[in-house]
């Protein structure tokens, strides 16, 4: 699974320091949510919109444990240490997910996917079963619509792929970071670093190619990895520089 850190997604630091932290033995299961919005953000965009609300809130920042955007991408919001702020009276003793799409209609089965990778990571992370719920259960709400609550409630059995996959909200995902390696190309020889390696190198990773180190900057293994990965493809330069084409192959393919 793709997992969007948050370095990579640029989260505001923690108001006083940072979240009350979990007692592990006190989690017992994970909650589902939705972003209760139709037709709302997608991607980096609609975890920042979260964010920008629970700050408002005069939360600490985000109250989602981890994200599930639009694609199956998987963002930490406050990662497993640490308490959430979304689930009234159940935030101490469970890991919230919230699916950053509208509930009420089925997502892409790799939504799907990433949701019960997340359950099967929580009960690895804390050493037991966990019982899985939704918020709607938790509390006076709707959340999270009717199709997910329904398909988590029923066992999160596999599902037959929605009409119209929603391709388009792959693509603006990585749109925006698509031009940037468009307009200047990642590469060992532009002593290339920042949040873009990063995420490549995380990319790689969980494609099979090594790059080492997962730290932002690009040098030698990453530019194996990356040559590799290239070679592999069968139409891309082996060259070892990300381009628009190589990223695209990397991420959309």
């Amino acid at each position: 699974m793709f997992v969007v850190d948050r370095g990579m997604w640029d989260a505001q630091p923690p108001r006083g320091g940072g979240f009350d932290a979990l007692t592990p033995w006190r989690v017992k299961g994970v909650v589902i949510h939705h972003s209760g919005v139709q037709d709302g953000a997608k991607g980096t965009a609609a975890v920042h919109a979260f964010e920008r609300h629970h700050l408002g809130l005069g939360w600490d920042g985000i109250g989602y444990n981890w994200l599930v955007d639009e694609t199956g991408t998987i963002f930490e919001g406050r990662g497993w240490g640490a308490r959430g702020a979304a689930t009234k009276g159940w935030n101490s003793r469970s890991i919230s997910v919230c699916y950053t799409g509208w509930g009420f209609r089925q997502p892409h089965a790799t939504v799907l996917e990433s949701i019960k990778a997340l359950v099967d990571k929580a009960e690895e992370h804390f050493g037991r079963g966990m019982w899985v719920s939704t918020h709607r259960r938790k509390g006076s709400t709707t959340c999270p619509g009717d199709w997910l609550g329904n398909w988590v409630e029923g066992g999160m059995g596999d599902v037959s792929a929605p009409q119209g996959v929603d391709w388009d909200a792959l693509i603006r995902y990585f749109n925006g970071l698509r031009a940037q390696v468009d307009a200047a190309p990642l590469s060992r020889w532009t002593r290339s670093r920042g949040k873009t390696v990063r995420l490549v190198q995380t990319r790689l990773t969980d494609r099979g190619f090594d790059p080492g180190v997962v730290d932002g900057i690009f040098g030698r293994r990453t530019a194996k990895a990356v040559r590799e990965f290239q070679g592999s493809q069968g139409f891309l330069k082996v060259d070892g520089v990300v381009n628009g084409d190589t990223f695209g192959a990397l991420f959309l393919q």
